[in-house]
Order: C-alpha cells, then sequence, then structure tokens
C-alpha cells in the first residue's frame, strides 16, 4: 500500500521535466516577443531616416478670390517623397492648431486635391490645398504628420505689399528620451 521510491522518483522527475518544458516555452515566446519588438524598432527608425519629405514649388501655387466674408486667398502645397514610400491614408494634420481632416477640404478648408492618393512613392507629390485663407499678413501653419511619426511643417503669410505668399518649410522626426 505504499509507493516504492523507484515510483516516487519517477513522479518527482516527470514533474521537473513538466516545470522545465513550461519554463523553456514561456522564456522562447518572450524571447521571440523581444525580438518582434526590436524588429519593430530598428524597422521604425529606418523608416524614419528615409522619410525625407519636401515642398515641390514647381506643383505649388496661389490663387486669390473675393467671397461673402472679404478677399481670401488660397494655397496649393505639393509635398514631395524624396526617400521611402508614405503610406497616405495614415497622414493627419493641424492647421493653425486645430486638427483637420486631409480627406475633406469642405469640412475645415484643408484637404487633399484628389481623393485617390493611397502611396506617395519617392519622387511624386501630393496635393494639400488649403482654401479661404484670409487676405492679409496673419503667419499661418500647417503641420502634417506621416504614419511613422515625422512630419513636415508649413508656415507661411501673404505679403499684401507684393502680393506673394511666403512659405517656410521644416521637417523632422520624434526623437527618443534615453
Amino acid at each position: 500500500m505504499g509507493f516504492s521510491v523507484s515510483a516516487s522518483a519517477a513522479i518527482i522527475f516527470i514533474s521537473f521535466l513538466m516545470v522545465a518544458v513550461t519554463l523553456y516555452n514561456a522564456w522562447d515566446n518572450v524571447y521571440a516577443e523581444v525580438q518582434a519588438a526590436q524588429e519593430d524598432w530598428y524597422n521604425l527608425k529606418l523608416s524614419q531616416l528615409n522619410t525625407l519629405s519636401s515642398l515641390d514649388i514647381q506643383k505649388s501655387s496661389v490663387s486669390t478670390g473675393t467671397g461673402s466674408s472679404g478677399d481670401y486667398y488660397n494655397l496649393t502645397l505639393a509635398i514631395q517623397s524624396n526617400g521611402v514610400t508614405l503610406y497616405v491614408l495614415h497622414w493627419s494634420g493641424t492647421y493653425d492648431g486645430k486638427l483637420v481632416t486631409l480627406y475633406n477640404v469642405d469640412d475645415d478648408n484643408v484637404g487633399f486635391l484628389s481623393n485617390d492618393y493611397t502611396y506617395l512613392l519617392p519622387g511624386d507629390s501630393v496635393q494639400l490645398n488649403v482654401t479661404y485663407i484670409p487676405l492679409n499678413e496673419t503667419r499661418h501653419t500647417l503641420n502634417v504628420v506621416f504614419g511613422n511619426g515625422c512630419w513636415v511643417r508649413f508656415s507661411w503669410y501673404y505679403n499684401t505689399t507684393d502680393n506673394a505668399v511666403y512659405v517656410n518649410t521644416s521637417r523632422g522626426c520624434p526623437t527618443e528620451v534615453s
């Protein structure tokens, strides 16, 4: 009516084997997750290093008009990709500090000229229209943030003396805190 020494040893040995297998599986899963996170981080960094955007002056334009609320101008900014392919559907923007939808120019006076943009290939540009801007010398800012966190900022004002728009462009990517 008792266990023999060899049966007790076998039960203890099998228990240790089960613990070892369980710990190995857990360690292997954690290692795989860490490796995947590291690979994602490297891909994001590589994407950020190669996100080179600029203003394509030849495809950008300005037009003026008169409406019920006074004189205004419309500004078309052509954003050119000089680096990696960018997924346009993940872009977001702020215009003078307010969040804007880039896919519909009617709701907030900022939007793409065409709705058939999906990918922006290197060397191509996408045209973004800002409409009904009051015709004065107020400085305006449009930030466009890409899917990987990088951004391009356009800052401009209308010079009423020269009847010209002066645009400054800057770009950047988020940095880590170490």
